[in-house]
């Protein structure tokens, strides 16, 4: 995918999940917003820091946000990376220690970081970029201090994920997206795995990887099982499923999906967990984002899907239709504190307590004049929204995003102040 919309989409590229990029995409399409370019992908150490005095910001009115990246480690710690109408340099980045009621900005850094996410509610993973520097860099004090990975493995910046992490133990995987190769060609994939919290890296052999056209997300359940989501290039559309059980050594395909409808196209294949049980979330819609936005006045149509399995990914039942939504309601779903799986469609609130098998629609209560989007998080305590400020599909860029918070479950939301870019 290239510039321009696409771009702001690729901030929700975590550890690979184009499952969640993909819809969020066609909202930022269908919603006609356009932000500065960064990539934001996802995902120990320790020095001594003074913490930066917290600062609180006034409600924003010039300079406003037109989008933004938001991540949660817990209900009271996380970070917004604001997009202006009118940037000035790199997107700033604030964090917050209570929940978004104050605000204070990421220290000033040499370099700049591009994008960060917390990986629980102390570490963090960033990304650093200058000129000819672009690295990735860990925090295990919700970021006053950073230190870098030991290695960087990537090869293809663009394509490859971040590391993820299972304690100590992490993968990296670097690959390149076959659209961007000749048809007789398979993408480069290499997998490095550390035993040491990042400090040193091995390259592991990852045999029995099949010819992928892209990578969705890939997810250790624990030091010797993991899970690759992605799209195969042998039959275009179908998501396939592909495990390790001796760590990342050797792998096998366990499930392959074809799109459930005539006349849709798989938006990619993403990973949820809930308990022991796994369930993989299928997106497809009536429209390929691969082609640009939608027509004016258009509005494509998602339907969901979900697989369970009970065995760590070995073997997977049935797909399960879910819920339909529009673009203007993205079909990300989150899994709260109870295990429920949580999908915001507009004012309307779909829950499901038996793993997506059904759902049950709720009324949210949302601020008047707020128009929610996607669930962008979901911690114990909280569960947070993306919206926007006005009623009609803007198409110039220019309506305020607004970020939403939710503690029981979805049903009642408050706004969160934003924090405003100082000038």
């Amino acid at each position: 995918m290239e510039a321009g919309a696409v771009a702001c989409a690729q901030v929700f590229e975590s550890r690979g999940e184009r499952a969640q990029r993909a819809v969020v995409f066609i909202a930022i399409a269908a919603l006609g917003l356009v932000a500065a370019g960064i990539v934001y992908l996802r995902p120990s150490f320790n020095a001594a820091a003074a913490r930066p005095k917290a600062r609180t910001f006034a409600s924003q009115q010039a300079g406003s946000p037109v989008f933004f990246n938001v991540t949660f480690g817990d209900a009271q710690h996380g970070a917004v990376q604001v997009f202006s109408n009118q940037p000035n340099g790199p997107p700033p980045i604030y964090l917050t220690s209570d929940g978004g009621r104050t605000w204070r900005p990421l220290a000033k850094r040499a370099v700049p970081l591009a994008a960060l996410t917390f990986l629980d509610g102390r570490r963090m993973l960033a990304e650093e970029r200058g000129t000819g520097i672009q690295r990735i860099l860990v925090s295990e004090d919700r970021g006053r201090t950073w230190q870098p990975l030991a290695i960087d493995p990537r090869q293809f910046i663009i394509g490859g994920s971040w590391p993820v992490f299972v304690g100590s133990d992490g993968w990296w995987l670097d690959w390149q997206p076959q659209s961007a190769l000749s048809p007789q060609r398979s993408p480069a994939v290499g997998l490095w795995r550390t035993v040491d919290g990042g400090r040193t890296w091995s390259r592991t052999a990852a045999s029995g990887i099949p010819h992928v056209l892209f990578i969705d997300q890939v997810r250790f359940i624990d030091q010797r099982h993991g899970l690759l989501l992605a799209t195969s290039a042998d039959d275009l559309g179908q998501a396939v499923v592909v495990a390790t059980s001796d760590g990342g050594v050797a792998w096998h395909t366990t499930a392959t999906f074809d799109t459930p409808l005539a006349g849709t196209r798989s938006l990619g294949i993403g990973l949820l967990q809930r308990g022991p049980r796994l369930l993989a979330w299928l997106v497809v819609s009536t429209w390929d984002p691969q082609s640009g936005p939608p027509p004016s006045g258009e509005s494509p149509i998602l339907s969901t899907f979900a697989s369970a399995s009970d065995d760590g990914g070995a073997t997977w039942g049935a797909l399960r239709p879910g819920p339909v939504t529009t673009a203007s309601s993205v079909a990300v779903v989150r899994v709260d504190e109870k295990g429920r799986l949580l999908l915001l469609e507009g004012r309307r609130l779909w829950i499901s307590e038996d793993d997506g098998a059904t759902w049950v629609p709720r009324v949210a209560v949302i601020p008047a004049g707020v128009v929610p989007t996607f669930m962008a998080a979901a911690v114990p305590g909280s569960v947070y929204a993306v919206a926007f400020r006005s009623t009609e599909a803007p198409r110039l860029g220019d309506t305020p995003a607004v970020l939403l918070r939710s503690s029981d479950g979805g049903i009642h939301w408050a706004e969160v102040q934003l924090p405003r870019p100082s000038t």
